[in-house]
């Protein structure tokens, strides 16, 4: 018969190895030791069935404090910077839609009344002038748009900014040679706050997919345990578990 000693070394044993911390050399001695002592054997047996029932039994849910949560928090900062720009950005894209349009009629009529025999790489003066006058107005159209789908607007930025670059450059030119008006080249301005202000929408505009939008709302998943052997609550058994503990 096992001596108290030995059933309490062995039951200290056998709870580090329903924790996990027991080494092959205790449950060795445990296995040896409970071929002789049946009450160490039922011991298991409980111990065991109690730590299982610990480990697979259905999570209770708390209350849903969702609600109360998100209704306490702070809404979005409005930046009243980045409201004004998208503002200023769509009254400078009506502005260049409207130099486009009057630029596209002052060179339909010109070309109505006058014979521009001068060609220049395969068009004519009128030709560019309506070029130049679609362009105006696709900017006024793409500031228009950029101001309220603020999201789109950063492809823009490398075109425009190449584009005013290198217009100044050429303007420069054109203005110390003589070969443009004053007011036409102050008319650029105009495209140049329209970069301005699209580069500081883009810069406050809310950054897509680094959270939640502001009408969403976050729920915890509900997790519940099985307390089926077999579910997917369940925990296998220690190494020195015999089938009939488990059952």
């Amino acid at each position: 018969m096992a001596s108290s000693t030995d059933c309490d070394a062995a039951r200290e044993a056998m709870s580090a190895a329903l924790d996990g911390e027991a080494d092959a050399v205790e449950l060795a001695r445990v296995d040896a030791h409970l071929d002789g002592c049946a009450a160490c054997r039922a011991w298991r047996r409980d111990a065991a069935a109690v730590t299982r029932r610990a480990r697979t039994g259905v999570v209770v849910g708390g209350p849903d404090l969702v609600d109360r949560v998100v209704g306490a928090a702070p809404g979005p900062r409005v930046r009243w910077w980045g409201v004004s720009a998208r503002v200023g950005l769509a009254a400078v894209g009506l502005a260049q839609a409207v130099l486009g349009l009057v630029g596209l009629l002052g060179a339909t009529s010109h070309a109505a009344h006058t014979d521009d025999p001068l060609m220049v790489l395969g068009a004519g003066m009128a030709h560019a002038a309506h070029e130049s006058a679609a362009w105006n107005l696709a900017l006024g159209v793409a500031f228009v748009a950029g101001a309220v789908w603020c999201r789109h607007l950063a492809g823009l930025m490398p075109v425009l900014g190449a584009f005013i670059a290198v217009l100044a450059v050429l303007s420069g030119i054109d203005l110390v040679a003589g070969r443009v008006e004053p007011a036409r080249v102050v008319s650029h301005l105009v495209v140049v706050a329209g970069f301005l202000l699209a580069l500081a929408v883009v810069r406050t505009a809310p950054r897509h997919g680094a959270g939640p939008s502001p009408g969403a709302r976050w729920r915890p998943r509900p997790t519940t345990r099985s307390a089926a052997p077999d579910g997917p609550g369940a925990t296998t058994p220690t190494p020195w578990e015999r089938e009939s503990d488990v059952a």
